[in-house]
């Protein structure tokens, strides 16, 4: 039999934690599967630091090398097909790239740079066949890429399932039916037809259903970066047994995420405070030693003449910081609360997110002019990256 562990969304150059929390879900996964599939964002950035990229090649290496000793020791053979070629490889690690880590055609994302160095497995348009004692596991992927070029390219790369062995395919999108108000992206029943697992990166929270016929698995990230309330579930990846068919999360040891949310009724700034630091207390006693992110909500509404842009909460932050990372939002009633979630979104540094928000934007307007540039993905991905110089050089080609 053979074992497959999936984890996703590494988000390397994502804090500290982003590196130490991918290394030990590579060191547990790698300890009990033959072979590990990354379901792509394992960097952060489309041109990640070199820093991040060390420190990504070091983990990396380490893993590779002690999964390719228990590959040979126990019979397991990785074969990549690829163009219409078969090569033999020695690789037991298996990625595509993410959203975070596409880049427009012609240009090298972070992914492919892993795969040439001999480091990762990427099969994006690609087959890996995993054989071991007569077993056969077929995995196939595409890597992350804008919702509305999804079902297109899917159904062009054709992707169908190889005979006699376990099928996975293996992507990076957003589903209809876990975020509804996508109305671009795929769904369920779009997918290729006859694999026997489907693996989804991009969502970070992990969850396991079947619809459309489908058996659908999410590792979710590892790390967490959004600080919702759904990312105080435990992280980590899936354990797939191929023979048993039976899937099992397993959880990492990660720095622990509390969200809480306080509200309040024609409230003081003193009465504020006072609440705030009364639950935070009682968080750092929880969670004594371990330095837990902490995001705390406070809503509802202040006494008359408070304003919630006056409420000083720096004093608090110094106080506890020692026992956590304090994050306070301030959605009180009759706040500016589209500006202040504007701020706070730049300060995270998600200026990405809004320019292919502005991207997308552009598109549909050409659209509705029947442009003859509405249609042209390449242009729109040298758009999103900021690549000035080449989006200038496309416009005069046409």
């Amino acid at each position: 039999m053979l074992k497959i562990a999936f984890a996703s969304d590494f988000h390397f150059g994502y804090g500290e934690d982003a590196l130490a929390q991918a290394a030990e879900a590579l060191r547990k996964a790698g300890d009990e599967a033959d072979v590990v599939v990354l379901a792509g964002d394992l960097f952060d950035s489309r041109v990640p630091r070199q820093e991040v990229i060390h420190d990504a090649i070091k983990l990396l290496s380490e893993h590779k090398a002690k999964m390719q000793e228990k590959a040979v020791s126990s019979g397991v053979k990785v074969r990549l097909l690829q163009d219409g070629e078969e090569s033999v490889q020695s690789v037991p690690i298996i990625a595509i790239y993410g959203t975070h880590e596409r880049r427009t055609k012609g240009l090298v994302n972070v992914i492919q740079i892993l795969h040439s160095a001999g480091l990762v497995l990427n099969v994006h348009a690609a087959t890996a066949l995993i054989e071991k004692d007569g077993e056969k596991v077929a995995i196939q992927g595409m890597g992350g890429m804008p919702d509305e070029f999804v079902k297109r390219a899917m159904d062009a790369m054709d992707f169908k399932p190889v005979e006699g062995a376990v099928n996975i395919f293996v992507f990076h999108q957003t589903l209809k039916e876990l975020i509804p108000a996508a109305t671009e992206c795929i769904g369920a029943a779009d997918l290729p037809k006859g694999f026997d697992l489907y693996v989804d990166g991009h969502i970070h929270w992990a969850q396991e259903f079947t619809e459309s016929g489908k058996h659908i698995i999410l590792p979710g990230s590892t790390v967490i970066t959004q600080m919702k309330p759904k990312e105080m579930a435990p992280k980590g990846y899936y354990l797939y047994d191929t023979a048993s068919r039976q899937l099992v999360f397993k959880p990492i040891r990660t720095r622990p995420f509390v969200y809480e949310e306080l509200t309040f009724k024609e409230a003081g700034s003193a009465d504020v405070e006072a609440s705030c630091r009364a639950k935070l207390k009682e968080i750092a006693a929880a969670h004594a030693g371990r330095q837990p992110l902490v995001r705390l909500k406070l809503a509802g509404t202040l006494a008359k003449g408070v304003s919630a842009s006056a409420l000083d909460f720096r004093g608090l932050e110094a106080e506890f910081a020692d026992q956590m990372q304090l994050f306070i939002e301030k959605e009180f009633e009759g706040a500016e609360l589209k500006e202040k979630i504007e701020a706070l979104r730049k300060a995270r540094g998600e200026q990405a997110s809004l320019r292919d928000a502005g991207v997308s934007l552009l598109r549909e307007r050409l659209e509705a002019r029947a442009s003859p540039f509405a249609g042209d993905e390449e242009l729109f991905s040298l758009l999103a990256e900021g690549e000035a110089e080449a989006v200038l050089k496309r416009l005069l080609k046409k």
